[in-house]
């Protein structure tokens, strides 16, 4: 008998033992060590030709609008000045698109050092966010003829909020970001033309010279356009709802597209791996969660304790839109961080997937509120978009869309473990071996060397 149970427990040992060692070598095969590009999907197929459709009809609404000015392709007034070109695609977008600012700042500043796995995925979603966002604002522009002031800087109005934006924003397109994602072109480059080494190396020198000021920039000039577009809804006063108008606005439109970013880039490589068929890293992604519901019930403590003290919490009971908006927006973020948190315990990527997506969404909802769904200029006041601001507004993210999607398959923005790079040397072998003309796998590309793999093989 005890025998028995001995035997038993020795069984229920072994085999609690097999089960953690099964965990962690799957954890050690699913580790995402270098950034792979998404190798044997067309670039090209039915999704890509309707975003391509839609991008299409966009760029020919804006000539359009071009002509006609804004007054016939708009559903703006004298209340509501501002569209969704510039509520939701700039005010939203671009908050989406902060992951190079919060991820680089928790991965460089706060030493996370899982996050690197992250960086290139992050930059790449906030060039395209802002770049798109920058473009519609052109479009926005109401006397576009007068653009070129921008180039005249005793021009500018010093005492305009959104002028310090454009600026902030546009430099902060066209140098860092676009500055940090010259690497993966680089790579890319290097391997595939032996010819373009010597200047692809001399062009890399460069860059590290001046790495050091381009990262400052990227630090402090999101930080500074992200916190003034809520400033700029202080001047509204009493036209935004109280329980969104706050002398912390800057701070929580900053608060918000931090979370918000981590959601995007994080949720964004989780859908890559799953529609691509990639492995998790649930260390990585783990600790992106943690650092996300940190930052979401953080930002929620603000919001909350700012509302009770400025006595508007009443607002929030009463039975009107703005109360129903509050609620939903603070729901599906205090839920999606909950979701985050849950994850955590049992290393499950659905929940983490969904939470993402809520609290995202309870962000956006937040940074749409002060300029559309809050703002009452006047009791009988309204505005809704038309068909053709929502035609360019989906156009544009199209068009963004289509650039992510053509980046991470001929760029190496997507982290994988090495075996993937391996994996990809053996499909270009044997696909495509009209790319051994290239010097593609010379120089240990792979992990080896061509020449040496070959007398390898035939020893």
């Amino acid at each position: 008998m005890i025998g028995a149970t001995t035997t038993g427990a020795n069984t229920t040992s072994a085999t609690a033992t097999s089960a953690a060692a099964s965990l962690d070598r799957n954890r050690t095969n699913n580790r995402w060590e270098r950034n792979v590009p998404v190798y044997g999907f067309p670039v090209v197929n039915g999704f890509f030709l309707g975003l391509a459709g839609l991008v299409l009809i966009a760029l020919v609404l804006s000539a359009y609008r071009e002509l006609a000015g804004l007054g016939p392709v708009s559903g703006m007034n004298d209340a509501y000045g501002w569209g969704i070109w510039k509520t939701f695609n700039l005010m939203v977008l671009t908050a989406l698109g902060s992951g190079a600012f919060a991820v680089g700042i928790s991965a460089w500043v706060f030493r996370r050092k899982r996050m690197h796995s992250l960086m290139r995925m992050a930059l790449l979603t906030s060039f395209l966010a802002y770049a798109c966002g920058l473009l519609l604002l052109g479009i926005d522009a109401g006397r576009p003829w007068n653009f070129y002031w921008i180039v005249f800087p005793w021009k500018w109005n010093m005492h305009s909020p959104l002028a310090e934006v454009a600026i902030c924003m546009s430099i902060y397109a066209m140098i860092p970001l676009a500055v940090e994602n010259i690497p993966p072109v680089l790579e890319r480059l290097w391997y595939f033309d032996s010819r373009l080494r010597p200047g692809v190396e001399l062009i890399e020198k460069r860059l590290h010279y001046f790495f050091p000021w381009i990262i400052a920039a990227a630090y402090l000039l999101p930080g500074m356009h992200q916190s003034s577009l809520g400033a700029l809804m202080l001047l509204a006063g009493e036209r935004v709802h109280p329980l969104w108008q706050t002398p912390w606005l800057p701070v929580l439109y900053l608060g918000a597209a931090t979370f918000m970013s981590f959601g995007c880039v994080a949720g964004t490589t989780m859908l890559c791996c799953l529609v691509w068929k990639r492995a998790m890293d649930m260390e990585v992604l783990d600790e992106a969660a943690r650092i996300t519901a940190w930052l979401i019930f953080g930002w929620l403590g603000l919001r909350l304790l700012d509302i009770t003290f400025r006595g508007a919490l009443g607002s929030a009971f009463h039975f009107d839109r703005f109360a129903a908006v509050f609620w939903v927006e603070v729901l599906l973020t205090a839920v999606g961080g909950f979701l985050l948190r849950r994850s955590l315990r049992y290393h499950n990527p659905q929940p983490m997937f969904i939470g993402y997506i809520l609290s995202s969404a309870g962000g956006m909802i937040y940074r749409f509120s002060p300029t559309t769904l809050a703002f009452r200029p006047n009791p009988e006041a309204l505005y809704f978009p038309v068909t053709i601001e929502i035609l360019v507004s989906l156009g544009f993210i199209s068009l963004g869309i289509l650039g992510f999607l053509i980046a991470v398959k001929r760029l190496a923005i997507l982290p994988a473990p090495l075996h993937e790079w391996h994996d990809m040397a053996s499909y270009f072998r044997f696909r495509r071996p009209y790319i051994r003309w290239t010097g593609y796998f010379k120089y240990g590309h792979f992990g080896e060397d061509e020449t040496e793999s070959e007398s390898a093989s035939g020893d």
